[in-house]
C-alpha cells in the first residue's frame, strides 16, 4: 500500500477536522485565565493602555517614563484590540499576538505546499503549529508573535519573486511592492530585526546560488518608497515630541546594549541556542539528525538552500549577541520546522542506505539528545505544580503523563530498530507505519499544551504575585497606593499605572499624607520602613500579607498591607 494513503489529505474529513480542531485548541487554552506576565508583556499592555487613556499614540510611555524599547508599532495594534475588546483584561492586548500565530500557520502552509507539495503541506502546518517555542509566544501580549506572521509573509514573497519565471505587471511590480509592505511592518513591530533577516537571507541565498538577479527582482527603489511611506511619519512625529531622546534611548539604551552585553542579566555564551534546542524546537527536535541527513542528500535544491539562508546567518548572528533570551530563535522555527517535517516526509518515501552501524549508533545517540527536551519540561512543570499550585488534582498528572507519553512515542520513533528500519528499508508499507505514528506526536503535543495552558499554569498561583495583591486589594477601600521593594510591571499594569515607586522612607511620607492610602512593603524593605515610619508618629496597622514568589527575580516574597490609623 502506497505511503500517500496515510497523509491527512487522503483522510476522511471528519477525521481532519477533529485533527484540526485539537490542534488549535492550545492556542484558546488560558489566553485569558494566565495572569498578565513580567515583565515585558506588562510593560508593553500599560504602555498600549496608556496610549488610550492620554489619546497620545506617538509617544510611548511606562507611566512617565520613556518607553524606547520597540517601535510603536505593536502599541498600536494592542491599542487598537483593546478599544474593542475592553482595556481591563489582559486577553485584549493578546488578540493581536493570537491572531498572528494563525496568519503566520496559513502562510506556512501556503508556503510548504509552494515548495513540498500539496501532499506534504497539512502534515508540516500541524507540525510547526505545535512547537513549543510558537505555541508559548502566540499566549503572550509582545512584539514576537507579530513579528513572525510578516516574517513569514515576507519570506514567502521572497522566494516567489525569486522563483517566479512569469514576466507581467503582478509578478515584476505588485508582489514586489506586497513583500516590501511587510518588511515595514516587521520594521514597525521590532525595528531591525526583520530587516536583518531580509537582508541576510538574500546576500548569503545569492551567493549561494550564484545569482544576483534577486537584487533586481525585489526592486528596492519601491522598498525604499514603501518604508518611507510607512515609517517616516511616526519617525519624524516621535523625533519631534521626544527632542531625539526616544532613539537617543531605544539605540544606546536597547540595541548598542545588546550588542556590548548580556543585557538586564540576560547574558550567555555562543552555542546557547543549540543548548536549548531540545525544548525551543520540542516536540519535533529528536528528528534533527535525520533533517541533516536529508539536507546532505538534497543539498542542490533550491528551496533547501533557501531555508538554509533564511536559519543559519541568524542562527550565528543570535549565537554571537552577548544577550541570549529563549524567544530570540522564533524567526527562524518556520524553516526549521519545515526542513523538519520534510525530512520526514523524504524518509517515509526513499530507500536511504546509511551503511555503518557506528553512525546508526551516533545517529541514534544524538536524537536521544535531542528529545530530551520533553522530559525537561515535564520535570520542570511537575516542580511548579507541586510547589506553586493551589490544587494537586489528579488533572495536573494526567497532563503531564501526556507529555511522557509523547517523549516515549518520540524515542520509539527514533529507536536503534526504526532507524535500521528507515536506512535499511526493505518494504515501504513498513515505513508508512512509522510516519502514520507523526499524528501521534501532533495530537499528544496539542492536549498536554491544551492542559499546560489552561489548567497548569493558571493554577500557579503563588508566582503571580501581583494578581493575588491586585485580588485583595479589590476588597479594600483606599484613596492611593504605593509599593518598596516590590515593583513589577504587571502590578503597574493590573492597577492601570495608579501605582507610586518609592523608596522606605517615601513610603512612610506617603502614608503620613494620607489617611486612606495603602502601602505594599515587600519583606526585605520591612525594616527600614518600620524605622522611616517612627520619624513621622505614624500609627500603622499591618492587616494583610500575601506570599509568593516572583520569578523574574527567582525569589520568594512577602508582601506586607499596611494603612496609618491616626
Amino acid at each position: 500500500m502506497h505511503a500517500k494513503k496515510y497523509l491527512f489529505l487522503k483522510d476522511k474529513s471528519f477525521a481532519r477536522i477533529l485533527l484540526f480542531i485539537i490542534c488549535i485548541l492550545p492556542f484558546f487554552a488560558g489566553i485569558s485565565s494566565i495572569p498578565p506576565l513580567d515583565r515585558d508583556e506588562s510593560r508593553f499592555a500599560q504602555s498600549s493602555f496608556q496610549m488610550i487613556d492620554n489619546e497620545d499614540y506617538i509617544n510611548i510611555k511606562f507611566q512617565d517614563e520613556i518607553r524606547a524599547k520597540k517601535p510603536v508599532g505593536i502599541y498600536w495594534l494592542q491599542a487598537f484590540s483593546a478599544k474593542l475588546f475592553g482595556t481591563e483584561e489582559i486577553l485584549s492586548y493578546r488578540i493581536p499576538s493570537l491572531l498572528a500565530a494563525f496568519f503566520s500557520i496559513v502562510v506556512i502552509w501556503y508556503f510548504s505546499k509552494s515548495i513540498f507539495g500539496r501532499e506534504s503541506s497539512e502534515l508540516i502546518t500541524l507540525l510547526f503549529a505545535s512547537n513549543l517555542l510558537f505555541v508559548t509566544e502566540a499566549h503572550i501580549g509582545k512584539t514576537d508573535s507579530f513579528l513572525l506572521a510578516t516574517i513569514c509573509m515576507q519570506q514567502l514573497l521572497l522566494f516567489i519573486i525569486y522563483s517566479n519565471k512569469k514576466l507581467n505587471f503582478y509578478t515584476n511590480y505588485i508582489i514586489p511592492a506586497i513583500m516590501w509592505f511587510f518588511v515595514s511592518i516587521g520594521i514597525l513591530i521590532k525595528g531591525p530585526v526583520t530587516i536583518l533577516i531580509f537582508c541576510l537571507t538574500i546576500i548569503s541565498f545569492s551567493i549561494l546560488e550564484k545569482n544576483y538577479s534577486i537584487f533586481i527582482k525585489i526592486k528596492p527603489l519601491i522598498g525604499i518608497i514603501i518604508i518611507s511611506l510607512i515609517i517616516l511619519p511616526w519617525v519624524i512625529s516621535i523625533q519631534s515630541s521626544t527632542g531625539g531622546l526616544f532613539f537617543e534611548k531605544a539605540i544606546m539604551e536597547d540595541f548598542v546594549a545588546k550588542i556590548i552585553s548580556g543585557q538586564e542579566s540576560h547574558g550567555g555564551y555562543p552555542g546557547y541556542y543549540i543548548f536549548i534546542s531540545p525544548l525551543i524546537l520540542w516536540p519535533i527536535a529528536t528528528f534533527l539528525p535525520i533533517t541533516v541527513l536529508f539536507i546532505k542528500n538534497n543539498r542542490s535544491n533550491t528551496a533547501i538552500k533557501f531555508l538554509l539562508c533564511w536559519i543559519i546567518p541568524f542562527w550565528i548572528i543570535i549565537e554571537l549577541v552577548p544577550t541570549k533570551l529563549f524567544h530570540y530563535p522564533l524567526p527562524i522555527i518556520p524553516a526549521i520546522a519545515m526542513l523538519i517535517s520534510a525530512s520526514m516526509i523524504y524518509f517515509e518515501k526513499h530507500k536511504i542506505n546509511f551503511q555503518s552501524k557506528k553512525n546508526k549508533n551516533l545517529l541514534f545517540f544524538i536524537s536521544i539528545l535531542f528529545g530530551i527536551g520533553g522530559l525537561v519540561l515535564n520535570i520542570t512543570l511537575f516542580y511548579l505544580a507541586m510547589n506553586f499550585s493551589e490544587s494537586k488534582s489528579i488533572i495536573i498528572y494526567i497532563i503531564i503523563f501526556l507529555n511522557f507519553l509523547l517523549c516515549l512515542c518520540l524515542f520509539f520513533m527514533t529507536s536503534y530498530k526504526n532507524f535500521v528500519m528507515i536506512f535499511n528499508i526493505e518494504n515501504s508499507s513498513n515505513l508508512s507505519k512509522y510516519f502514520l505514528n507523526t499524528k501521534i506526536i501532533i495530537i499528544l503535543s496539542a492536549l498536554f499544551y491544551t492542559g499546560m495552558f489552561g489548567y497548569i499554569i493558571p493554577n500557579l498561583k503563588t508566582i503571580f504575585p501581583s494578581n493575588l495583591i491586585v485580588n485583595e486589594l479589590k476588597k479594600i477601600e483606599y484613596d492611593s497606593i504605593s509599593s518598596t521593594g516590590y515593583y513589577e510591571p504587571s502590578l503597574v499594569f493590573l492597577l492601570k499605572g495608579n501605582l507610586v515607586h518609592s523608596n522606605p522612607n517615601e513610603a512612610a511620607i506617603f502614608l503620613a499624607e494620607g489617611q486612606n492610602n495603602i502601602v505594599l512593603v515587600e519583606k526585605r524593605s520591612k525594616e527600614e520602613f518600620l524605622a522611616s515610619s517612627r520619624n513621622f508618629d505614624l500609627n500603622l496597622m499591618e492587616f494583610k500579607i500575601i506570599k509568593g514568589y516572583n520569578y523574574s527575580k527567582g525569589k520568594l516574597v512577602e508582601i506586607f498591607f499596611y494603612k496609618n490609623i491616626n
